[in-house]
């Protein structure tokens, strides 16, 4: 059993970091612009993102809340030309762990977590794409891809539902920027052996034990010639299945 007063020192503290944090983002998405071309601007809040993400995890280490093992990410590492990261997504955290392990990539989220004071300035300076309206976040993704950027997109479109077993349905959404892009879907199997911060789990309800994550990159799949939408969705989903039917240790 986790000592509760850890938890609790460890909740502010994270606390503490991302009120700082936003704060200096709000300023550097003001600034960033004026300073440099705005693909310059959006590599370097990338960067910044990510070295954020990284202090994050390694107070979350600090204080014994979580670890997290990473297999193949060197293989995204390597990759050259527009790329879809493509994770399975438990739990609200997933985003942060793989954007700290791979350099350089943009990111489709909640169109409402643009509002959020803390998480608005990163997200802005990074050039993250909200998730609405659809027709706006398929065209800036295909965009992303097409100029040879990184683009994390979860399939599952949110956190997985418990009445959805390990995956929801994957969204439709993927399959076209895939097909208008021409990029590669990289699988990355996300399997933990807690629920905290899985889809109905509260912020304030803390863990009652360490937090486990496996990240396992999959193999590519590319959108055929001539393909259709819901068969390379149901064909991406069952690579997930499978990968997943052993839960992490």
């Amino acid at each position: 059993m986790l000592d509760r007063l850890r938890l609790i020192t460890a909740w502010f503290t994270s606390l503490l970091y991302w009120v700082i944090g936003g704060t200096g983002f709000g300023l550097l998405c003001l600034l960033l612009p004026l300073l440099f071309c705005r693909d310059r601007a959006r590599a370097i809040g990338q960067w910044a993102v990510q070295m954020a993400f990284r202090g994050f995890l390694g107070v979350l280490r600090f204080f014994d809340i979580v670890e997290c093992e990473y297999v193949g990410f060197e293989k995204l590492r390597i990759q050259t030309g527009g790329i879809i990261v493509a994770p399975n997504h438990p739990a609200l955290w997933d985003a942060v762990f793989v954007l700290a392990e791979v350099d350089h990539m943009a990111c489709v989220l909640k169109a409402s977590l643009m509002c959020n004071p803390i998480l608005f300035g990163g997200a802005t300076a990074a050039g993250f794409i909200p998730n609405e309206p659809t027709h706006k976040m398929l065209r800036q993704c295909i965009e992303t891809l097409k100029k040879g950027e990184r683009l994390l997109l979860f399939p599952e479109g949110t956190r997985t539902r418990p009445e959805h077993g390990r995956l929801n349905p994957f969204q439709g959404g993927l399959a076209v920027v895939a097909k208008n892009s021409g990029a590669p879907v990289w699988p990355v199997y996300v399997e933990t052996n807690s629920r905290y911060l899985n889809k109905g789990w509260s912020l304030w309800h803390l863990p009652t034990e360490k937090v486990r994550l496996r990240m396992t990159v999959g193999e590519p799949l590319r959108f055929p010639e001539q393909g259709e939408a819901q068969p390379f969705i149901d064909e991406l989903r069952q690579r997930y299945l499978l990968a997943l039917e052993s839960p992490a240790a």
